[in-house]
């Protein structure tokens, strides 16, 4: 029988322990490499995938681009008819008839469009100068302020408008200061309102401004008068009565259970105090309903005079 020596039983275990050292590192780097193809197969595939996606980018851009070049393309024979209408129009005397085409092809609105609406826009204005009557100040300064607001630049548009919008002024002044004429004269507060309007009209004409303050004078003293008469009566939310008479006729009535309160005038001053008219009707005993219109005279909130219908005139 034969005994293996220490050493030779460590050297056989040496070797076995490096063969599986080895085969344990062949199996790692197997894995290893296995890794790496999934991962490059997967890059790959991304890779592929990307380009793909790029491709369909590309080409949707492409057909994109086309369409928009088609349609561009469409657009431009369109506005240029449009444009070549309104010329013809425009030469002929037609400016509005091209404003309304240009209406209508709002979509193909650029510079060059906007350059023909302008031009149409002036022309129509100029035209419709031309078939305007010379003492047609209000229409006329409304042409030239619309020229001049659509070209600033041009002198000769606000000079025209200058020009008729003080004519309409001195022909509005005449006006008015024909109605300050004919206005009575106790009327102090219509009085007032005008030539203070006359005065804002021809601030330099000083016969406006010692009008005004004449009225404006007596219209105050006037008011402070009528403090002495109370509250102004108001009317009713439906404009149908005076709360102060309906409290006055509730309290006198014979038949204040079916009092109806059916119209009422404006509310007018006398130098009694506050008048108002009223109509209103009642049932009597029988249930026959009768109407009545009546005036009153209201002071401090207080009914203090009834009189007949027929005893004022409103004018």
């Amino acid at each position: 029988m034969t005994v293996s020596s220490p050493a030779r039983i460590f050297a056989a275990m040496n070797i076995e322990t490096i063969k599986e050292f080895i085969q344990s590192r062949k199996i790692l780097l197997g894995c290893l490499a296995g890794g790496i193809l999934l991962v490059a197969a997967g890059y790959g595939i991304l890779i592929l995938q990307q380009s793909i996606a790029e491709e369909k980018a590309r080409v949707v851009e492409q057909h994109r681009v086309e369409q928009e070049r088609i349609v561009k393309e469409k657009q431009d024979a369109q506005r240029a008819k449009v444009i070549e209408s309104m010329k013809r129009l425009i030469e002929t005397g037609n400016a509005e008839t091209a404003l309304t085409v240009a209406e209508q092809n709002k979509g193909l609105m650029n510079n060059e469009l906007r350059a023909m609406i302008h031009l149409a826009t002036e022309k129509d204005l100029l035209d419709r100068i031309e078939r305007t009557s010379k003492w047609n100040y209000a229409d006329l300064a409304k042409y030239y302020g619309e020229l001049a607001g659509l070209d600033p630049e041009n002198s000769k548009y606000r000079k025209e408008l200058k020009g008729y919008d003080k004519k309409l002024r001195k022909r509005l002044e005449r006006k008015l200061y024909a109605q300050a004429q004919a206005l009575p004269v106790r009327d102090f507060k219509a009085n007032m309102d005008i030539y203070e309007e006359l005065m804002q009209l021809n601030p330099g004409e000083k016969l406006y401004k010692s009008k005004y303050d004449r009225y404006r004078d007596k219209y105050e003293a006037f008011m402070k008068e009528l403090e002495k008469f109370g509250p102004k009566p108001m009317l009713s939310a439906d404009k149908k009565f005076y709360p102060e008479v309906k409290k006055y006729l509730k309290q006198n009535s014979m038949y204040p259970e079916t009092l109806e309160m059916d119209s009422a005038t404006d509310c007018y001053y006398t130098d009694s105090g506050w008048l108002v008219g009223c109509t209103y009707s009642e049932k009597n005993e029988l249930g026959t309903r009768f109407s009545e219109f009546l005036w009153f005279t209201i002071t401090n909130s207080t009914v203090q005079k009834v009189e007949a219908g027929g005893a004022y005139t409103v004018n």
